[in-house]
């Protein structure tokens, strides 16, 4: 109701406070921040003149505020100055955020631009998906150590609990090619079902994988899926094609 009856008057002034104005488009404004249980009485007018009490209240408050000596203390600047630096901060990760994902947006219909023949084509050739569990080790040694106990006859999944760095994800969601690390792929599309492969280098360390199953993935099921890893496939070229012009440098031995 209140909305409704600031509609088509959002300028107009309801109370003055000294030099200060509270308008119709503020009422409303506040008005949406209180509880829905609330509103119904604040949209009475007993409840507008109380609401509007309250607000002339706070306006008050700020207006005594701005004339205390605490306006001028070096802590209030202080805090301010830090809130200031933050809020820019803020922008400036919005601006990027924003300026990113748009510019994504637009090559998605240029650059990035999948067909429905290219998507077919990656179809017919990779129609499969497969599951697999795996180790993950800081070290080859250390994985060489668990592959042998595996090859000995450990079981699989009581040695990635017992070792893996990667417990809470020993068993991974299907994948369709490309869908999986580079390093990994080609060895987990050729396995068997059942057979455990490894040692693999990748940056998050040495890999020992377990194939679970494998099953065709219908077209349907899989149209979406080809199509961003088509996508992606096209961006990560894009980029590493950017990269050749920007100079990228890793100046930190410890990330190098």
């Amino acid at each position: 109701m209140l909305a409704a009856a600031c509609s088509g008057q959002d300028g107009k002034v309801v109370a003055k406070i000294g030099s200060e104005k509270i308008t119709e488009a503020y009422l409303q404004q506040k008005f949406m921040e209180i509880s829905p249980s609330a509103q119904a009485y604040l949209a009475t007018k007993p409840g507008r003149r109380q609401f509007l009490d309250v607000l002339i209240h706070e306006r008050l408050m700020l207006l005594a505020a701005r004339k205390s000596r605490v306006a001028g203390d070096k802590d209030y600047k202080a805090r301010v100055k830090q809130k200031e630096a933050e809020m820019k901060e803020m922008l400036q990760e919005y601006r990027d955020f924003t300026l990113t994902k748009m510019w994504v947006e637009n090559m998605r219909d240029g650059e990035l631009k999948v067909t429905d023949a290219e998507v077919l084509e990656y179809y017919e050739k990779y129609p499969y998906k497969v599951t697999l569990a795996h180790i993950l080790m800081p070290s080859y040694e250390e994985a060489e150590k668990v592959i042998r106990k595996i090859k000995a006859g450990a079981d699989f999944d009581r040695a990635a609990k017992e070792f893996s760095l990667d417990k809470e994800t020993v068993r991974l969601p299907p994948v369709m090619f490309g869908e999986f690390m580079p390093e990994l792929e080609d060895m987990a599309f050729k396995m068997r079902v059942g057979e455990v492969q490894g040692i693999v280098k990748t940056p998050l360390g040495y890999h020992i994988l377990k194939k679970l199953s494998q099953e065709r993935t219908t077209r349907d099921q899989a149209v979406d899926r080809v199509r961003k890893i088509l996508e992606k496939k096209k961006f990560d070229a894009y980029l590493a094609k950017f990269q050749e012009k920007a100079k990228v440098e890793v100046l930190d031995e410890n990330y190098k």
